[in-house]
């Protein structure tokens, strides 16, 4: 199954539900990469955190973290991000599979021990402590009811967000077709000339197919699918390293190694301990 978002048409939909609500929304694809997100301009709370390497790649971890909940669960959950705000995930289901994320929030708590949370924060990112105490004032005070009407209203509209062309599902496509052979074989060597006899195309057909729908070469396109099997292994198994290589298709423990960094920025065994941020906060909403 070949999965295409309309980015122009959501990025439209996400500027509607933010003026409407003044929520922060994203939508991420099911490999946990983000796709669109409005406002434009950033929270200053979170933009002073990402200024720092190591609050940048907190961030993203953390919503990677409650994407990963999320898809467990079937339905909205919501959680505490590693700064201490509301975050909402809602499923974007294509009949009994996840194929996407909706996520909301950006806003704090009201908890009354916040101004010591902030303090280790700022001392751990090495953030100016006025100036993100600053930005976390400016955040909107979280609403139980009002993020569970949010919640209530986007899970209805993911249902028709396919039907309205928003998110192209493709299935008969050679590229789908692909898509699905090489991801079914991402354990196996998947030369050129194993995958053309498979799908009875040309190099040259190929080629052209890779470039047009993915963007990429097709060993760039196997790359990537490889590190999509690898990232979603370590976050939700506790398979040793040197297996998860062999499932994905490459048997050299070392060579696995520098590849995925290559590739994420993380070695692997530090982004599966570094990638679980805040699941144990993590609450469904029952609707």
């Amino acid at each position: 199954m070949l999965i295409n978002f309309n980015i122009e048409r959501l990025d439209k939909l996400l500027y509607d539900f933010h003026s409407l609500t003044g929520l922060t929304i994203s939508v991420w694809d099911a490999n946990f990469n983000q796709l669109s997100f409005q406002p434009k301009d950033m929270r200053n709370f979170c933009r002073i955190i990402k200024q720092s390497p190591e609050g940048k790649l907190r961030c993203l971890l953390s919503d990677k973290a409650v994407c990963v909940e999320c898809q467990k669960a079937g339905k909205p959950v919501t959680h505490h991000c590693h700064a201490g705000l509301v975050d909402t995930a809602v499923p974007i289901k294509f009949k009994d599979s996840v194929i996407g994320y909706i996520m909301f929030g950006q806003i704090k708590d009201g908890s009354s021990d916040n101004i010591e949370k902030l303090k280790t924060l700022s001392r751990e990112l090495q953030i100016d402590f006025t100036l993100l105490s600053k930005g976390y004032k400016e955040l909107e005070i979280y609403n139980k009811d009002k993020v569970a009407a949010a919640a209530n209203i986007l899970k209805m509209a993911t249902r028709y967000l396919w039907l309205s062309e928003y998110i192209d599902i493709g299935y008969n496509t050679i590229a789908s077709q692909l898509d699905d052979y090489i991801r079914a074989n991402i354990g196996s060597k998947l030369s050129v000339k194993t995958i053309c006899g498979t799908l009875s195309i040309s190099k040259n057909k190929l080629y052209d197919i890779t470039h047009q729908h993915f963007k990429k070469t097709i060993g760039e396109y196997v790359a990537f699918a490889r590190i999509d099997e690898a990232k979603k292994l370590l976050a939700s198994t506790d398979l040793p390293i040197n297996q998860i290589a062999v499932k994905v298709g490459i048997n050299d423990y070392n060579y696995f190694t520098k590849f995925f960094k290559s590739h994420v920025g993380l070695p692997p065994l530090k982004y599966r301990k570094e990638f679980p941020f805040n699941l144990h906060n993590a609450t469904d909403i029952s609707f």
